[in-house]
């Protein structure tokens, strides 16, 4: 399956790439929805956590980082990061089982995240982080598929689209760790596994951003405008909506969005980090429906452009984002 996999990949970015003349720094349509055609279609069965499936997935985005130019990140020598998953017995009758994410020798389930890196013309200026999450729920136990076409693979979409374009444009003062985590599902293990390795500093990281769920626009948002997490615990968010980003506060603090995605596991540790998306409580979340059917690629496409500019800006600037006050949020003692 790995192998009929990727020679499909192969396939639909080779349609991809002729079926375009977009200009090097402009994401593509095309190119979107040939991502998520492979990303959510039938091959990768819904890229289940810690899977053979998000193995492809991770294999998948990993090709895209070369082929654009991005190099291995400072002290790996591939684009792919990998950690064992444990299944420990529930805290409670009636519980589900809860996982934790180790070291991956000997471990019987594997999660895998592709990282990519573009390398700054300035090694003191800083890191940005530009995240989202490969895998989904997958195969069912009555054999059913979710395949996460919003969830998240348009998030991932996302990266590999901003990877192309800012690796495409004027080499950037600061350098940019692109990163798809693996297990998000199970518990933002594929983040929790690479904060505590990273393969830069995370002193060194000024910024992260997460983007999940981009794949369909929320009505109660102005027009092609997304959410961004926790938008008043920094200043990050404000600079890149003036500098054009389609992103505005997220409607429903009370959901507590924050703290339930992949920025979180950075958040933690000091690093800026939020996640912005298109519609967080849209009805097909963790449904069969969450498929390409119900797919707005002209959104995606016009979200993911509206934020090149922006974070083009802010891997040449001098700016720095940071907390409010109390907006960095403490571990739960």
């Amino acid at each position: 399956m790995f192998k009929r996999a990727l020679l499909l990949s192969a396939g639909l970015l080779a349609f991809a790439t002729a079926a375009t003349a977009q200009s090097p720094a402009t994401v593509d349509p095309v190119r979107v929805a040939a991502h998520e055609n492979f990303l959510a279609g039938e091959a990768l069965r819904g890229r289940g956590s810690a899977t053979p499936d998000e193995a492809v997935a991770a294999a998948y985005v990993a090709a895209r980082f070369q082929e654009y130019g991005l190099t291995p990140a400072p002290g790996m020598s591939g684009y792919l990061q990998t950690a064992g998953v444990v299944q420990q017995p529930p805290s409670a009758p009636g519980r589900r089982p809860r996982f934790t994410v180790t070291g991956p020798e000997g471990a019987v389930r594997i999660t895998t995240n592709a990282i990519g890196w573009l390398q700054g013309s300035d090694p003191s200026a800083g890191v940005i982080m530009i995240t989202a999450h490969l895998d989904h729920l997958g195969v069912q136990p009555d054999g059913t598929v979710r395949y996460g076409a919003n969830d998240d693979a348009s998030g991932t979409t996302a990266v590999l689209e901003l990877a192309r374009t800012l690796a495409a444009g004027e080499r950037p003062k600061r350098s940019i760790l692109f990163v798809c985590y693996g297990s998000e599902e199970l518990g933002l293990l594929g983040s929790e596994y690479f904060g505590s390795h990273s393969p830069v500093p995370l002193t060194d990281v000024i910024a992260n951003l997460e983007i999940e769920m981009i794949g369909a626009q929320d009505p109660n948002m102005p027009a092609g405008v997304m959410m961004m997490t926790g938008f008043d615990r920094s200043n990050f968010g404000a600079a890149l909506k003036e500098r054009g980003a389609l992103i505005a506060p997220d409607l429903y603090p009370e959901q507590h969005f924050f703290e339930r995605s992949d920025n979180y596991q950075l958040a933690l540790q000091g690093v800026v980090a939020h996640t912005i998306s298109g519609w967080a409580t849209i009805p097909t979340y963790h449904t069969a429906e969450d498929d390409l059917a119900h797919l707005d690629i002209p959104f995606m496409t016009q979200a993911i452009q509206s934020l090149v500019e922006p974070l083009r800006w802010l891997a040449s600037t001098d700016f720095k984002p940071e907390w409010a006050e109390g907006g960095r949020p403490q571990p739960r003692q």
